[in-house]
């Protein structure tokens, strides 16, 4: 698992790989494969599929003739890497169903590249062209439990064909065995389907073999077969990259399937990923500020140990101490809780303790039902005394909003926080009004509780690696750096999809103008960029004892990403496994953070 983790999610471009990567991802002539292609035994169709159009034709480049179709490719944001194609939002490649029909022994092989998450879909199919499909074969990269599924029917049954399933993670667990769990760097997926037996292989090692009884010539005539979708009405299409996709009339053996991988991986795993220490465990959403006496104050949201604990996310917590490494040992003080508040229950996520004007406030999320998830909203405390560690803290309510404004607050809204510019005073907060966006208003510092501005929207999820799983951007965080204002926040769904992006603007421009801010196009932190963690996030940044900016976040380490830690079965929610760890910003030489080193 460590040495997959280490592969990187690198773009390619003028032959060379971003981000400490080299290498060839495929072959840039079309008709030097096509030469090598027809010394390939029983190879029956191959596309390489280089940055299709839509409507293009998808040529095989086996000479054999078996075109395929790409369809609904307008949908598509034109992010490429280098001789693959991405494919999002119903885009999907229809394969002639004539090179499946009763053709008994088959081996198909796959590049992908995995954004659709944890789901019910297909990266590739073939079979029935019912909406129920009773007999197909289908490749799912990540399946509802996170694993490769790869699984061919073994019997007939119209209304629930799933159940028939045999192969690797089939629908009925006794059908076969678990694949492994997979991420979201390029990956092989290689399936040997024979009259009795169905093996499969990722990144050329054997995933393991199971037996059946059916043929393929017992799914009969006028199969379909596609890349990106299968023929289930109800399943979502694949997020992903694809690339060099063969099908042989032929078993291929071993060897063979793991020479194929050798010889077409990138050349070298990523340089800079690096294994990073847990500062606090099980501390989610962390949040670290410098206050004027010089102390260092951690918060974090007070996690649930599972779906039945009863006293999860019902209090804040504050930690305090003259180092940010001394706040791991630092004793944790429960500084509220849900009782003291007849507005703010749980669920109390996210919260941040700022120093506002001399006097200290915390932001946080909390349900405005008892024990109802999904009205969340923002909410604030604050600090009585001078001493926000050993003083009394008030509830000032639900945050308020100017009189004209009927959006903010209102159905779901969490992760607020906060930042001085040029003697203005700002809060930034995520919103639902149907995905999860990021806004910005002002506010006054001597009533920091309430809005004195309506909002901007500040990003919503547009590009593929902010939408896997369910489109988010939430968790932002400013840094106020040598002339800049950067907002990083969090994006996709909380497994192994989250990371981290970023938003800029001039410190000097009106920043309540959208046209201030220039967003960056690809993620700053991901789980390629870690070894032994997955999904960094919802980070703050603050500086070290040196006046160095580091950053604050939390990633599940890998034993819960493979339900190893207790809770794998819970809901993400009900998992405590998120951990803040610290890293060290980078600056570029045109002066933006790298995270990722």
């Amino acid at each position: 698992m460590k040495k997959k983790l280490l592969l990187l999610m690198c773009f390619v471009l003028s032959g060379i790989m971003l981000f400490g990567c080299s290498g060839s991802a495929g072959t840039d002539n079309e008709e030097e494969d096509s030469t090598k292609n027809s010394n390939e035994e029983g190879l029956k169709l191959h596309y390489s599929l280089k940055e299709l159009e839509e409507g293009d034709n998808v040529t095989d480049l086996s000479g054999n003739g078996y075109d395929g179709t790409l369809y609904n490719r307008q949908n598509m944001n034109n992010e490429y890497e280098k001789n693959a194609t991405f494919m999002t939002e119903g885009a999907y490649i229809e394969i002639p169903g004539e090179v499946f029909e009763n053709e008994d022994t088959l081996t198909i092989s796959v590049w992908l590249k995995n954004y659709s998450g944890a789901i019910n879909t297909s990266a590739m199919y073939f079979g029935t062209k019912d909406n129920m499909p009773v007999n197909y074969w289908i490749l799912n990269p990540s399946n509802l439990a996170g694993t490769l599924k790869s699984v061919f029917t073994d019997s007939d049954n119209a209304t629930a064909p799933y159940n028939t399933e045999v192969g690797i993670s089939p629908s009925v667990a006794a059908n076969g065995i678990q694949g492994p769990y997979t991420d979201m760097t390029w990956n092989h997926y290689v399936t040997v389907i024979t009259p009795t037996e169905i093996s499969v292989y990722m990144n050329g090692d054997n995933v393991g073999t199971v037996e059946h009884t059916k043929t393929v010539s017992d799914f009969g005539e006028e199969l379909v077969a596609y890349i990106g979708r299968s023929s289930y009405s109800a399943d979502a299409t694949y997020t992903g990259f694809v690339r060099d996709v063969k099908v042989y009339n032929t078993a291929l053996t071993g060897d063979s399937i793991k020479a194929e991988y050798e010889n077409n991986k990138p050349d070298e795993i990523k340089n800079n990923a690096t294994e990073t220490d847990i500062l606090i465990a099980d501390r989610a959403d962390p949040h670290v500020t410098k206050g004027s006496d010089g102390y260092y104050y951690f918060t974090a949201s007070y996690p649930m140990y599972g779906g039945r604990d009863v006293e999860g996310y019902d209090r804040i917590i504050l930690r305090r101490a003259k180092t940010i490494e001394g706040l791991a040992d630092a004793e944790e003080k429960v500084i509220w809780d849900e009782s003291e508040s007849a507005t703010a229950h749980r669920f109390i996520w996210a919260p941040e303790i700022h120093e506002i004007n001399g006097k200290w406030y915390v932001y946080f999320a909390a349900s405005g039902q008892a024990n109802n998830v999904w009205d969340i909203n923002c909410h604030v405390i604050a600090c009585e005394g001078d001493n926000p560690y050993e003083d009394n803290w008030i509830d000032k309510g639900k945050f308020q909003t100017t009189e004209d404004d009927l959006f903010s607050f209102t159905g779901f809204s969490l992760d607020m926080t906060y930042f001085a510019c040029n003697d203005k005073h700002y809060v930034i907060w995520a919103q639902k009004p149907n995905l999860s966006n990021v806004y910005m208003a002002t506010i006054n510092p001597d009533e920091p509780w309430k809005l004195t501005s309506e909002p901007i929207m500040l990003t919503a999820p547009e590009y593929y690696w902010e939408k896997v799983s369910i489109p988010v951007n939430e968790g932002p965080a400013v840094m106020v750096h040598e002339g800049r204002v950067y907002v990083a926040y969090s994006a996709s769904a909380t497994g192994p999809e989250y990371c981290i992006g970023l938003l800029y603007a001039d410190e000097k421009a009106d920043l309540m103008d959208k046209a201030s801010w220039t967003k960056v196009k690809e993620p700053l932190l991901t789980s390629s960029d870690l070894i032994g963690e997955y999904g960094p996030g919802h980070n703050s940044f603050v500086k070290d004892e040196n006046g160095d900016w580091v950053f604050v976040y939390h990633s599940r380490s890998e034993e819960c990403y493979k339900g190893q830690c207790g809770y794998g079965s819970e809901d993400p929610l009900y998992d405590p496994c998120r951990s803040a760890r610290i890293r060290r910003v980078k600056w570029d030489e045109n002066g933006m953070p790298i995270l990722n080193q």
